[in-house]
């Protein structure tokens, strides 16, 4: 069994063990959606239902989809003998529909999988780039040619 926490800048609450098992088994039976997260805490038997505001007068249906939405992008897992956590679930768009979230294992097993992960690598690297090209310091490392596409 896999161990999950919070990315500490998350500001999540609950337990992180429960939220990413759940994921797990979500991604097991489908796709891991926000949506299917929200749909998987709806029972009061659900580890994860008391993460997410059930009171409509609080917080209506896409609240909690934004809620599980950050908790998606939240999860780290700890594998033994890693460095530290790495983050546990990857949006992944393998057409014109809404990103599903998937797993680096299941990621790198499914080429079209990998292939996007990789172009969203880029596109981040890209983006960071831009955002920091006024840094002389970090001159040597945008000198480097990124894998191509």
């Amino acid at each position: 069994m896999s161990a999950y926490i919070w990315k500490p800048s998350s500001h999540m609450s609950g337990d992180a063990q429960a939220f990413g098992e759940v994921c797990e088994q979500l991604e097991e039976s489908g796709e891991l959606t926000p949506q299917r997260v929200v749909d998987a805490a709806r029972s009061e038997d659900s580890p994860i239902h008391g993460m997410f505001e059930w009171d409509d007068a609080i917080a209506g249906e896409k609240y909690r989809e934004t809620q599980a939405y950050k908790g998606l992008r939240s999860i780290q897992i700890v594998v033994k003998g890693s460095a530290g956590p790495t983050r546990a679930y990857y949006p992944i768009s393998l057409s014109d529909e809404e990103p599903t979230y998937r797993s680096i294992e299941v990621i790198l097993r499914d080429a079209n999988g990998r292939d996007a992960l990789l172009a969203n690598a880029i596109a981040e690297l890209k983006s960071f780039e831009r955002k920091y090209a006024q840094l002389d310091e970090l001159a040597d490392v945008f000198a480097v040619e990124p894998v191509s596409e």
